[in-house]
């Protein structure tokens, strides 16, 4: 009995690299919209400059404005004036120890079909 395996490696390599740009731009998307539930709100610009700044499938989300750090470490941070009542700082720290298991079961979805 003969058996006769043929394997395109540079096939391969295409799907696995194809798969990994499609999980990581998904992981970007919901880590994005996940945090943002977290993030402060006033006007929105804060929520909305992760949109802008963010460029999907680079593995960074990117909130930007002149007062995001100091919002993100709680420095000019004040629960009781905020429209979002889920508000809090360090907003992806929140959102990772909410979401994580949901962030890994999309990844995998993707990665393994």
């Amino acid at each position: 009995m003969n058996i006769r395996v043929e394997f395109d490696e540079g096939k391969c390599a295409a799907r696995i690299k194809a798969d990994l740009e499609k999980a990581q731009k998904a992981l970007d998307a919901q880590v994005m919209a996940d945090s943002n539930f977290f993030v402060p709100l006033k006007t929105g610009a804060l929520q909305k400059s992760a949109q802008i700044y963010t460029r999907i499938g680079s593995g960074k989300v990117e909130w930007r404005t002149p007062y995001a750090r100091r919002q993100y470490y709680g420095e000019t941070f004040s629960h009781a004036r905020q429209a979002n009542p889920n508000a809090t700082a360090k907003w992806f720290e929140t959102a990772k120890a909410r979401f994580l298991e949901k962030w890994v079961r999309l990844v995998n979805s993707i990665v393994h079909g």
